[in-house]
Protein backbone atom coordinates (compact mmCIF):
# COMPACT_ATOMS: atom_id res chain seq x y z
CA UNK A 1 0.00 0.00 0.00
CA UNK A 2 1.12 3.24 -0.80
CA UNK A 3 3.24 4.78 1.81
CA UNK A 4 1.35 8.14 1.51
CA UNK A 5 -2.05 7.07 2.46
CA UNK A 6 -3.08 8.23 5.55
CA UNK A 7 -5.49 6.69 8.19
CA UNK A 8 -7.62 9.00 7.73
CA UNK A 9 -8.38 8.18 4.20
CA UNK A 10 -8.78 4.64 5.12
CA UNK A 11 -11.55 5.61 7.78
CA UNK A 12 -13.29 7.55 5.16
CA UNK A 13 -13.28 4.98 2.61
CA UNK A 14 -14.45 2.37 5.29
CA UNK A 15 -17.27 4.82 6.63
CA UNK A 16 -18.72 5.61 2.86
CA UNK A 17 -17.95 1.65 1.78
CA UNK A 18 -20.09 0.53 5.17
CA UNK A 19 -22.69 3.27 5.20
CA UNK A 20 -23.20 3.77 1.15
CA UNK A 21 -24.22 7.19 1.14
CA UNK A 22 -20.96 10.41 1.55
CA UNK A 23 -23.96 12.00 3.97
CA UNK A 24 -24.36 9.06 6.25
CA UNK A 25 -20.71 8.45 6.61
CA UNK A 26 -20.02 12.09 6.99
CA UNK A 27 -22.48 12.29 10.15
CA UNK A 28 -20.05 9.32 11.49
CA UNK A 29 -17.19 10.19 10.97
CA UNK A 30 -18.42 14.27 11.93
CA UNK A 31 -16.60 15.81 9.48
CA UNK A 32 -18.00 17.70 6.53
CA UNK A 33 -18.89 16.15 3.52
CA UNK A 34 -16.83 18.32 1.47
CA UNK A 35 -14.10 16.95 3.39
CA UNK A 36 -15.11 13.57 3.18
CA UNK A 37 -15.25 13.87 -0.32
CA UNK A 38 -11.42 15.15 -0.58
CA UNK A 39 -10.37 12.60 1.74
CA UNK A 40 -12.36 9.70 -0.26
CA UNK A 41 -10.58 11.59 -3.66
CA UNK A 42 -7.43 11.99 -2.49
CA UNK A 43 -6.87 8.13 -1.42
CA UNK A 44 -8.32 7.17 -4.96
CA UNK A 45 -5.50 9.66 -6.66
CA UNK A 46 -2.98 7.76 -4.51
CA UNK A 47 -3.96 4.71 -5.28
CA UNK A 48 -4.44 5.39 -9.04
CA UNK A 49 -8.19 3.53 -9.03
CA UNK A 50 -11.42 4.31 -8.57
CA UNK A 51 -13.08 2.96 -5.53
CA UNK A 52 -16.66 4.08 -5.32
CA UNK A 53 -19.10 4.05 -8.85
CA UNK A 54 -21.06 6.97 -7.48
CA UNK A 55 -24.83 7.26 -8.04
CA UNK A 56 -27.03 10.25 -7.41
CA UNK A 57 -28.52 9.20 -3.94
CA UNK A 58 -25.79 5.29 -3.51
CA UNK A 59 -22.25 4.78 -3.88
CA UNK A 60 -21.01 1.42 -4.74
CA UNK A 61 -17.57 0.18 -4.43
CA UNK A 62 -15.84 -1.04 -7.70
CA UNK A 63 -13.98 -4.44 -8.02
CA UNK A 64 -10.75 -2.29 -6.41
CA UNK A 65 -12.72 -0.93 -4.06
CA UNK A 66 -14.28 -4.18 -2.52
CA UNK A 67 -10.85 -5.55 -2.67
CA UNK A 68 -9.82 -2.16 -0.88
CA UNK A 69 -12.07 -2.99 2.22
CA UNK A 70 -10.83 -6.22 4.00
CA UNK A 71 -7.32 -4.66 3.74
CA UNK A 72 -8.33 -1.16 5.11
CA UNK A 73 -10.50 -3.04 8.02
CA UNK A 74 -7.30 -5.00 8.55
CA UNK A 75 -5.28 -2.16 8.51
CA UNK A 76 -7.38 0.51 10.66
CA UNK A 77 -8.02 -3.01 13.23
CA UNK A 78 -3.85 -3.80 13.75
CA UNK A 79 -3.54 -0.11 14.53
CA UNK A 80 -6.65 0.38 17.11
CA UNK A 81 -5.06 -2.79 18.97
CA UNK A 82 -1.67 -1.80 18.31
CA UNK A 83 -2.45 1.63 19.83
CA UNK A 84 -4.36 -0.06 22.72
CA UNK A 85 -1.80 -2.24 23.41
CA UNK A 86 1.01 0.41 24.05
CA UNK A 87 -1.71 2.71 26.31
CA UNK A 88 -2.21 -0.53 28.02
CA UNK A 89 1.26 -1.05 28.70
CA UNK A 90 2.47 2.41 29.23
CA UNK A 91 -0.23 2.32 32.12
CA UNK A 92 0.85 -0.60 33.67
CA UNK A 93 4.27 0.62 33.22
CA UNK A 94 3.72 3.27 35.67
CA UNK A 95 1.31 4.35 38.42
CA UNK A 96 0.93 3.41 41.77
CA UNK A 97 -0.59 1.05 43.62
CA UNK A 98 -1.65 0.67 47.93
CA UNK A 99 -1.69 -2.40 49.38
CA UNK A 100 -2.10 -4.21 52.48
CA UNK A 101 -1.90 -7.61 54.31
CA UNK A 102 -2.09 -9.94 57.46
CA UNK A 103 0.97 -9.83 59.17
CA UNK A 104 1.76 -13.58 58.30
CA UNK A 105 0.83 -13.49 54.71
CA UNK A 106 3.02 -10.15 54.71
CA UNK A 107 5.87 -12.05 55.57
CA UNK A 108 4.99 -15.49 53.77
CA UNK A 109 3.93 -14.18 50.78
CA UNK A 110 3.41 -10.12 50.02
CA UNK A 111 7.22 -9.28 50.80
CA UNK A 112 8.72 -12.30 48.32
CA UNK A 113 6.13 -11.04 45.72
CA UNK A 114 6.56 -7.58 46.57
CA UNK A 115 10.76 -7.76 45.61
CA UNK A 116 10.07 -9.81 42.69
CA UNK A 117 7.35 -7.26 40.81
CA UNK A 118 9.59 -4.12 41.42
CA UNK A 119 12.00 -5.76 39.75
CA UNK A 120 9.51 -6.51 37.09
CA UNK A 121 7.85 -3.23 37.02
CA UNK A 122 9.88 -0.38 38.54
CA UNK A 123 7.82 2.65 37.51
CA UNK A 124 5.47 1.33 39.69
CA UNK A 125 5.14 2.61 43.14
CA UNK A 126 4.44 0.61 46.00
CA UNK A 127 2.56 1.62 49.09
CA UNK A 128 2.21 -1.44 51.89
CA UNK A 129 0.75 -1.55 55.28
CA UNK A 130 0.85 -4.98 57.30
CA UNK A 131 -2.13 -5.08 59.50
CA UNK A 132 -4.38 -7.04 61.88
CA UNK A 133 -6.55 -9.07 59.11
CA UNK A 134 -10.18 -7.74 60.47
CA UNK A 135 -8.81 -4.27 59.52
CA UNK A 136 -8.49 -5.06 55.69
CA UNK A 137 -12.41 -4.77 55.14
CA UNK A 138 -12.45 -1.43 56.56
CA UNK A 139 -9.51 -0.28 54.99
CA UNK A 140 -10.50 -1.62 51.50
CA UNK A 141 -14.38 0.08 52.03
CA UNK A 142 -12.68 3.34 53.30
CA UNK A 143 -10.52 3.40 49.70
CA UNK A 144 -7.23 3.65 51.98
CA UNK A 145 -5.96 0.58 49.65
CA UNK A 146 -6.03 -0.96 46.57
CA UNK A 147 -6.05 -4.36 47.00
CA UNK A 148 -6.06 -6.42 50.64
CA UNK A 149 -4.97 -9.97 50.95
CA UNK A 150 -6.31 -12.03 53.93
CA UNK A 151 -8.72 -14.93 54.86
CA UNK A 152 -11.54 -15.40 52.49
CA UNK A 153 -14.82 -16.26 54.42
CA UNK A 154 -18.16 -14.86 52.99
CA UNK A 155 -19.33 -12.81 50.39
CA UNK A 156 -19.59 -9.18 51.21
CA UNK A 157 -21.65 -6.63 48.97
CA UNK A 158 -18.92 -3.80 48.54
CA UNK A 159 -15.86 -6.31 48.18
CA UNK A 160 -14.70 -8.42 45.17
CA UNK A 161 -12.39 -11.41 46.44
CA UNK A 162 -9.99 -13.78 43.68
CA UNK A 163 -8.88 -16.72 45.50
CA UNK A 164 -5.23 -17.07 45.55
CA UNK A 165 -5.07 -20.35 47.69
CA UNK A 166 -5.97 -22.34 50.42
CA UNK A 167 -3.75 -23.75 53.04
CA UNK A 168 -5.04 -25.79 56.21
CA UNK A 169 -4.88 -25.32 59.71
CA UNK A 170 -2.42 -26.87 62.21
CA UNK A 171 -1.67 -26.88 65.39
CA UNK A 172 1.63 -25.11 66.74
CA UNK A 173 3.48 -26.94 70.33
CA UNK A 174 6.66 -26.65 72.18
CA UNK A 175 8.52 -29.58 69.83
CA UNK A 176 9.11 -31.31 74.11
CA UNK A 177 5.13 -31.51 74.32
CA UNK A 178 3.56 -34.55 75.22
CA UNK A 179 1.21 -34.26 71.64
CA UNK A 180 4.32 -33.64 69.62
CA UNK A 181 5.01 -37.31 69.40
CA UNK A 182 1.66 -38.07 67.32
CA UNK A 183 1.82 -37.29 63.51
CA UNK A 184 -2.13 -36.13 63.77
CA UNK A 185 -3.70 -34.86 66.67
CA UNK A 186 -7.50 -35.01 66.77
CA UNK A 187 -9.78 -32.28 67.52
CA UNK A 188 -10.98 -33.76 70.72
CA UNK A 189 -7.55 -34.17 72.27
CA UNK A 190 -7.21 -30.32 72.46
CA UNK A 191 -10.00 -29.40 74.77
CA UNK A 192 -8.36 -30.30 77.52
CA UNK A 193 -5.24 -28.11 76.63
CA UNK A 194 -4.74 -24.71 77.44
CA UNK A 195 -5.13 -22.55 73.93
CA UNK A 196 -3.65 -19.19 72.80
CA UNK A 197 -6.02 -17.77 70.56
CA UNK A 198 -6.01 -15.16 67.85
CA UNK A 199 -8.64 -11.88 68.90
CA UNK A 200 -11.97 -12.78 68.56
CA UNK A 201 -12.47 -10.50 65.54
CA UNK A 202 -9.86 -12.13 63.54
CA UNK A 203 -11.62 -13.88 60.56
CA UNK A 204 -9.47 -16.93 61.56
CA UNK A 205 -10.75 -16.76 64.90
CA UNK A 206 -14.63 -17.18 63.60
CA UNK A 207 -13.45 -19.75 61.20
CA UNK A 208 -12.15 -21.99 63.62
CA UNK A 209 -14.70 -21.30 66.83
CA UNK A 210 -17.52 -22.09 64.01
CA UNK A 211 -15.59 -25.21 63.14
CA UNK A 212 -15.02 -26.36 66.77
CA UNK A 213 -18.71 -25.44 67.99
CA UNK A 214 -19.66 -27.50 65.24
CA UNK A 215 -17.68 -30.63 66.58
CA UNK A 216 -19.52 -30.02 70.22
CA UNK A 217 -15.93 -28.93 71.35
CA UNK A 218 -15.78 -25.73 73.73
CA UNK A 219 -12.31 -24.28 73.14
CA UNK A 220 -10.38 -23.04 76.63
CA UNK A 221 -8.35 -20.11 75.26
CA UNK A 222 -6.02 -18.47 78.23
CA UNK A 223 -4.39 -15.97 75.91
CA UNK A 224 -6.09 -14.13 73.14
CA UNK A 225 -3.96 -11.87 71.36
CA UNK A 226 -3.97 -9.88 67.71
CA UNK A 227 -0.37 -11.25 66.40
CA UNK A 228 0.80 -14.64 65.56
CA UNK A 229 4.17 -13.50 66.63
CA UNK A 230 3.31 -13.21 69.89
CA UNK A 231 1.13 -16.51 69.88
CA UNK A 232 4.78 -18.31 68.93
CA UNK A 233 6.95 -16.34 71.68
CA UNK A 234 4.31 -17.57 74.26
CA UNK A 235 3.69 -21.25 72.69
CA UNK A 236 7.71 -21.42 73.29
CA UNK A 237 7.45 -20.33 76.85
CA UNK A 238 5.14 -22.74 77.64
CA UNK A 239 2.03 -20.89 77.80
CA UNK A 240 0.26 -22.89 75.79
CA UNK A 241 -1.11 -24.24 72.28
CA UNK A 242 -2.19 -22.59 69.01
CA UNK A 243 -4.53 -23.47 65.93
CA UNK A 244 -2.91 -21.72 63.30
CA UNK A 245 -3.44 -22.45 59.37
CA UNK A 246 0.04 -24.54 57.98
CA UNK A 247 1.42 -21.40 56.36
CA UNK A 248 2.09 -19.52 59.59
CA UNK A 249 4.87 -22.26 60.28
CA UNK A 250 6.98 -20.43 57.66
CA UNK A 251 7.25 -17.77 60.53
CA UNK A 252 8.00 -20.24 63.53
CA UNK A 253 10.83 -22.65 61.67
CA UNK A 254 12.90 -22.34 64.87
CA UNK A 255 13.36 -26.69 65.64
CA UNK A 256 12.07 -25.64 69.68
CA UNK A 257 8.26 -25.30 68.03
CA UNK A 258 6.18 -27.86 65.31
CA UNK A 259 3.31 -28.02 63.74
CA UNK A 260 0.96 -30.77 63.70
CA UNK A 261 -1.76 -31.87 61.86
CA UNK A 262 -5.21 -32.21 62.66
CA UNK A 263 -7.71 -35.10 62.40
CA UNK A 264 -10.46 -34.84 60.38
CA UNK A 265 -12.35 -33.20 59.61
CA UNK A 266 -10.18 -31.08 58.35
CA UNK A 267 -10.06 -27.28 58.23
CA UNK A 268 -8.80 -25.06 55.51
CA UNK A 269 -9.22 -21.41 54.93
CA UNK A 270 -9.09 -19.65 51.90
CA UNK A 271 -6.36 -17.02 51.34
CA UNK A 272 -7.68 -14.20 48.29
CA UNK A 273 -6.95 -10.60 46.82
CA UNK A 274 -9.82 -8.27 47.65
CA UNK A 275 -11.02 -5.19 45.60
CA UNK A 276 -13.63 -2.89 46.47
CA UNK A 277 -17.05 -3.99 43.62
CA UNK A 278 -17.89 -0.61 42.80
CA UNK A 279 -14.52 0.06 41.11
CA UNK A 280 -12.74 -1.53 38.77
CA UNK A 281 -8.91 -2.01 39.90
CA UNK A 282 -6.40 0.65 38.26
CA UNK A 283 -4.30 -0.84 35.62
CA UNK A 284 -1.21 -1.13 37.83
CA UNK A 285 -3.54 -2.49 40.14
CA UNK A 286 -4.39 -5.51 37.99
CA UNK A 287 -1.35 -6.13 36.84
CA UNK A 288 -0.40 -6.44 40.05
CA UNK A 289 -3.12 -8.89 40.44
CA UNK A 290 -2.17 -10.94 37.63
CA UNK A 291 1.17 -11.35 38.67
CA UNK A 292 0.79 -12.03 42.02
CA UNK A 293 -1.96 -15.08 40.86
CA UNK A 294 1.23 -16.20 38.77
CA UNK A 295 3.50 -16.13 41.55
CA UNK A 296 1.15 -18.04 43.84
CA UNK A 297 0.88 -20.52 41.06
CA UNK A 298 4.47 -21.09 41.18
CA UNK A 299 5.22 -21.46 44.83
CA UNK A 300 1.81 -23.11 45.45
CA UNK A 301 3.74 -25.72 47.32
CA UNK A 302 5.49 -23.75 49.82
CA UNK A 303 2.98 -21.23 50.49
CA UNK A 304 0.23 -23.86 51.56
Amino acid sequence: MNANITLRQLRAFVAVAESGQFTAAADTLCVTQAALSMLVKDLEDELGLKVFDRHTRMVRLTTSGQELLGMARRVLRDVEDGVQRTRETLSYARGRVALASATVLSNTLLVPFMARFRQDYPGIKLQFMDMAEQDLERALVDEEIDLGIGTYLEPHREITCTPLFTDTYRVAMPAAHPLARRRRIPWTALASEPLIALSPRSPLRRQLDSHLAALGITPNPVFEVSFPGTVFSMIRHGMGLSILPANARMLADAGDLVFRELGAPALQRTVGAFHLARRSPSPAAAMMLEALQAYVETHRDRLA
